[in-house]
């Protein structure tokens, strides 16, 4: 009834809960002068009720809650004025409505706006006692009885004491709602300010130690003569070196998109067969430098509903991360499991597996660099990129491991309908 925090301001929300509870009150107002026989204040009462239906209406459903909240104080203090000499003057329950007034001013008028306000309620009580101290005929209508004034302010009290309870209520609602937000926003800034510092200690010496092998090997071979055994050797290392580097800073370039916001997703239905098969031929070309056998079944006729791009960026990882950790000889398992709403893509190694207190932080930043069978380095950036791109699809990733007997990655995707 008062609106999402999406779409109005605390002061809207508080100007709507306001509003239902200013209806309801002046409704029952409204009743109970009827019943007491004070004609004038019902006819005031019933005016009052239809113009605050409308400017709920006008914030509410409208959006124009400025305007809603600037008429509403117009109207509420007019109408107090008005029933002020319909209501038995300063002996009668108005003063109180005063207050009410001056407590919904201070919540929902803008700050700037706020002093006009204040001393505009305060002048209107003041004329009001002193038009009635010099002119006490102006005072239209009278208690009847002793009880009936009695029970008209302790009415009011009542209405004004559940008003402002309403609006604290309300406020203090809003208060805990933004404090938790603002909380949660720390706790994400911390998160990522961790984040950013690991992607730079991962770029001051991951990026950096290639290129600063490359550079020593030039140096050496102007310096030196090396023998072809040598040279071999070293261009071996640096084309792992590079390698890594390659694949380092493509996650990079895919985490930054992510970051800013830069890379729309476009899910499409995808044959799955069709399209890993070019990446599964050239990572065979990979694996055999380590005489790593690809062994995959894939269902020809699974097809998924998968973005191309961030798909392949994940079969990439995987399938790289599986050679890195596998050793010599080894074997690698593509294949699949089909059901009636979803395909899963399985990868399995022999190779070194994760050591148990890695597999907890094995996608986020927070794991430690680590080597592969022939030295390959690992970040770690790579399957926080998969589980990011994975969910974002609509799929799952999960993996099961155990130390020097391999690992397996389930990547699970929904099935094109």
């Amino acid at each position: 009834m008062v609106g999402d925090a999406e779409h109005f301001s605390l002061e809207g929300r508080i100007f709507h809960a306001n509003c239902i509870a200013i209806i309801l009150a002046v409704f029952f107002t409204a009743v109970y002068n009827y019943v007491t026989a004070l004609h004038y204040a019902v006819l005031i009462s019933i005016v009052i009720l239809l113009v605050q239906i409308g400017l709920f209406g006008l914030s509410r459903l409208k959006g124009k809650t400025k305007l809603a909240v600037r008429l509403s104080v117009i109207q509420i203090n007019t109408a107090i004025t008005v029933a002020y000499f319909y209501n038995a003057g300063a002996e009668g329950s108005i003063m109180l409505l005063f207050v009410l007034s001056l407590f919904l001013i201070f919540l929902i008028i803008p700050r700037k706006k706020l002093t006009v306000w204040y001393f505009f309620n305060l002048l209107s009580v003041f004329a009001l006692l002193g038009i009635e101290y010099f002119y006490p005929n102006s005072i239209q209508q009278h208690y009847f009885s002793r009880a009936e004034g009695f029970i008209d302010i302790a009415f009011t009290y009542l209405l004004v004491s559940v008003m402002i309870a309403v609006g604290t209520i309300q406020l203090r609602r809003s208060y805990r709602a933004q404090k938790e937000k603002a909380e949660e926003k720390a706790v994400k800034l911390e998160l990522m300010n961790q984040e950013k510092d690991k992607l730079f200690s991962i770029i001051a010496h991951d990026l950096s130690t290639p290129l600063n092998s490359l550079q020593q090997y030039l140096q050496l071979l102007n310096e030196m003569e090396l023998s072809a055994q040598e040279r071999l050797d070293v261009e071996r290392n640096l084309a792992t070196s590079l390698s890594d580097a390659q694949y380092l800073l493509g996650n990079l370039l895919e985490w930054a998109k992510k970051q800013l916001h830069n890379a729309p997703m476009n899910l499409k239905p995808m044959v799955l067969h069709t399209q890993v098969w070019p990446t599964l031929r050239m990572f065979e070309q990979v694996a055999s430098r380590k005489n790593i056998t690809l062994v995959v079944d894939i269902d020809k006729d699974a097809t998924i509903l998968a973005d191309k791009n961030m798909f392949d960026l994940v079969l990439r990882n995987l399938l790289n991360n599986a050679i890195k950790f596998t050793n010599l000889n080894g074997k690698i398992w593509v294949n699949t499991i089909v059901d009636k709403n979803h395909c899963v893509l399985v990868i399995k190694d022999d190779g070194i597996g994760i050591s148990q207190e890695r597999q907890d932080k094995i996608f986020s930043l927070n794991i430690a660099s680590s080597y592969g069978t022939m030295n390959e380095k690992g970040t770690g950036l790579g399957l926080l990129l998969c589980k990011d791109f994975i969910i974002q699809q609509g799929g799952d990733i999960w993996f099961t491991s155990a130390a020097n007997e391999g690992t397996t990655f389930y990547v699970k995707m929904r099935l094109a309908q």
